[in-house]
């Protein structure tokens, strides 16, 4: 057996002496020779990534993110304000002016291309991450694998806990019902704020972008999910301040479910194991004891 990637680490080994023979008994050749061990796993976390450990998975992250500010440390709450200061800005300053661009721009080619574009943040994202998941285990690639599980759990996760009840809470109208970018009614309303198809479209992105990691890929992923926020407020869906809010809470999410996740994985494939090893040597025989992780 192989032992672990991560190197292994012999701790004590016990050589029991069985008898010692008399030196004319002694063999002329002496036999030293040692059995292959065959390491015994003594537990550890179970890989997260297979089917039956994806409801444990999903409350073990919902855990996470919700906590995630008890943990947050200046530089987190200094991102969290600018973040803030960001949706207000594009709200002060975006809204009414982009909802006009694209009323005195419209035309029927912006019209059938966002009507394309902004279906990456609908039914065609979870069919990408499902899909993703699937061929990682068609084709034994955890890393593929773990890609299409992190997407599932962080579009879940942003959409049911932060973006569906924040647009409840805020019930604001959208561009297309000509209230204005001003018209909220918490708790009884429009959904505009956030977008929920920037929030998914933002969150198969940052899950893949981490996992990539490649400026190419960060690139391209972002680049996409962005268009599917300038696609919803071209059709009066959404202002931009509530693409803005679906895109942080997407990004946010992702990246946390990503690195924490990856966490659980490292764990999962560090097992510690014994194995035991009988040995022969010229005046006695015994075994080994090795523990590697």
């Amino acid at each position: 057996m192989t032992f672990v990637r991560l190197g292994s680490l012999l701790l004590s080994s016990v050589y029991l002496w069985a008898g010692q023979p008399q030196p004319e008994e002694r063999p002329a050749n002496p036999v030293q020779a040692q059995v292959a061990p065959e390491a015994t796993p003594m537990g550890g976390p179970s890989d997260p990534d297979r089917f039956w450990n994806l409801p444990r998975l999903l409350l073990d992250d919902t855990a996470h993110v919700v906590t995630a500010p008890a943990r947050w440390e200046r530089p987190d709450w200094t991102t969290a304000g600018l973040s803030a200061a960001a949706v207000l800005g594009a709200g002060l300053l975006l809204d009414h002016a982009g909802d006009r661009f694209m009323v005195n721009h419209a035309n029927a080619s912006w019209d059938r291309g966002a009507k394309a574009v902004q279906e990456l943040g609908d039914v065609p994202s979870v069919l990408i991450a499902g899909g993703t998941y699937l061929a990682g285990v068609a084709f034994k690639e955890p890393e593929v694998r773990a890609t299409g599980v992190d997407a599932m759990v962080t579009m879940g996760i942003a959409q049911l806990l932060l973006t569906l009840p924040l647009k409840t809470l805020a019930s604001r109208s959208r561009p297309e019902a000509g209230q204005g970018d001003h018209d909220f009614h918490p708790l009884h309303g429009g959904a505009s704020f956030p977008s929920g198809h920037a929030t998914q479209a933002f969150a198969l992105a940052s899950v893949i972008s981490e996992h990539a990691d490649r400026p190419w890929v960060t690139g391209l992923s972002y680049g996409l999910a962005g268009l599917v926020g300038v696609a919803r407020v071209e059709q009066r869906k959404h202002f931009v301040s509530d693409v803005v809010a679906g895109g942080l809470i997407g990004t946010f999410v992702g990246k946390s479910v990503v690195s924490y996740n990856q966490s659980l994985r490292s764990r999962a494939h560090s097992k510690v194991a014994l194995s035991f090893a009988p040995t022969v040597q010229p005046g006695g025989y015994g075994f080994s004891v090795a523990m590697v992780f």
